[in-house]
């Protein structure tokens, strides 16, 4: 079977929302199957992922792209050796990171609707905000009801979709993304006195709440305390959550420690996972941290309350204000000495429902398309 798989992603540098595509190529060339990609190429991207993919067989269709000064990026939406590409597949999948108005764009509608093969994607992220005007609402009911498959990582991404389209996805699956393959699993308990948090995700805070954690933990009671915390992760609001950190006389409380590969090593100096989301699917970074057997307090956004249970294997805020976030630190910090237990729970929460190769669940998926499906119906 040959494959081509188009990646529209939102922001600069390799993003989580990027995982499954690459695992599926994975799969596809293991498989022995030929693989088109074309990524969304940048200053900032992950080379390791595109060497590995390419010396495994496939062929990336490169893709222009550049920076601008605010370290946003702009890219060539389809490069036309990938249309020619998609005439010589079996199938094509389109991976959206950001949102399902990456999917409007009339290049993108104009491939789907001329691909002349089976053709799914996968929605990354949704939004609780996303609404659509009338016709833009017309146009991705047509996009996504014309799709074979739509791939979403979490059940609430189908519930907020359908109802930002006024429409049911009969054609929607629930797969989340992979882990990384070097984690061993439960990992054993920081052999550290204070307790240390880790904020694991792009420095984006209007999306992960950086800002949010940081207001809380300025408050007279948690400054009498002994804690840290890591901000692990790269963004262009690095800046600023250093100078609201200052702002709010926790310098000598928060790290900035950059983007890190070595996520073991992560954790075997953190004990918690803060991750006070103001929108999210099924976020990686909780599922590697159940993974390594570390509780993990987040907010009610995306999958995260059906993957954990307040104070059994971790700790959920109800919304995404400093109240609710601040309720649940103080649940947490109240439960430190059970937080190796709770961990544990999570760790068997994970396991229990982990599915171990994504990527070939999903290639299985698109090998068993049929042609001219409709997913949709109102």
């Amino acid at each position: 079977m040959r494959i081509a798989i188009l990646a529209l992603e939102p922001v600069a540098g390799w993003g989580g929302s990027e995982e499954l595509w690459a695992d599926i190529a994975r799969a596809a060339l293991r498989a022995g199957h030929q693989v088109w990609f074309t990524p969304r190429h940048d200053p900032n991207g992950d080379d390791r992922v595109i060497s590995e993919l390419q010396t495994g067989g496939a062929l990336m269709v490169p893709r222009a792209s550049a920076s601008g000064p605010d370290g946003s990026v702009t890219a060539e939406t389809i490069p036309s050796q990938f249309e020619v590409a998609v005439r010589e597949a079996d199938v094509l999948f389109i991976s959206v990171g950001g949102s399902v108005r990456d999917l409007l764009h009339p290049a993108v509608v104009h491939l789907v609707k001329h691909a002349g093969v089976p053709v799914a994607a996968t929605i990354q992220l949704t939004r609780e905000t996303e609404l659509l005007g009338d016709e833009a609402r017309g146009v991705a009911r047509d996009v996504l009801g014309s799709l074979g498959a739509l791939v979403v990582p979490a059940h609430r991404s189908i519930a907020v979709l359908e109802r930002a389209l006024a429409a049911r996805l009969e054609n929607a699956v629930v797969i989340p993304s992979p882990i990384r393959p070097d984690l061993p699993g439960a990992l054993p308990w920081p052999q550290i006195a204070r307790p240390t948090f880790a904020c694991v995700a792009r420095l984006s805070p209007i999306q992960k709440g950086h800002d949010l954690l940081l207001e809380v933990l300025s408050d007279s009671q948690w400054k009498a305390r002994d804690w840290h915390l890591n901000l692990v992760g790269r963004g262009r609001a690095d800046h600023y959550l250093a100078e609201l950190a200052s702002f709010y006389g926790l310098s000598d409380r928060v790290t900035l420690t950059g983007f890190q590969r070595d996520m073991p090593a992560v954790w075997e100096r953190n004990h918690l996972l803060v991750l006070p989301s103001r929108e999210e699917s099924m976020p990686i970074a909780i599922m590697e941290a159940m993974y390594c057997a570390r509780p993990c307090l987040v907010t009610d956004v995306g999958d995260n309350a059906r993957m954990i249970s307040d104070s059994v294997n971790g700790f959920i805020a109800e919304g995404d204000r400093p109240h609710a976030l601040a309720a649940a630190l103080e649940r947490a910090w109240q439960h430190c000495s059970e937080w190796p237990a709770i961990g544990q729970r999570a760790y068997e929460t994970y396991t229990s429902q982990r599915d171990p190769a994504p990527g070939e669940t999903t290639l299985a998926l698109l090998e068993a398309l049929p042609h001219g499906q409709d997913g949709l119906s109102r």
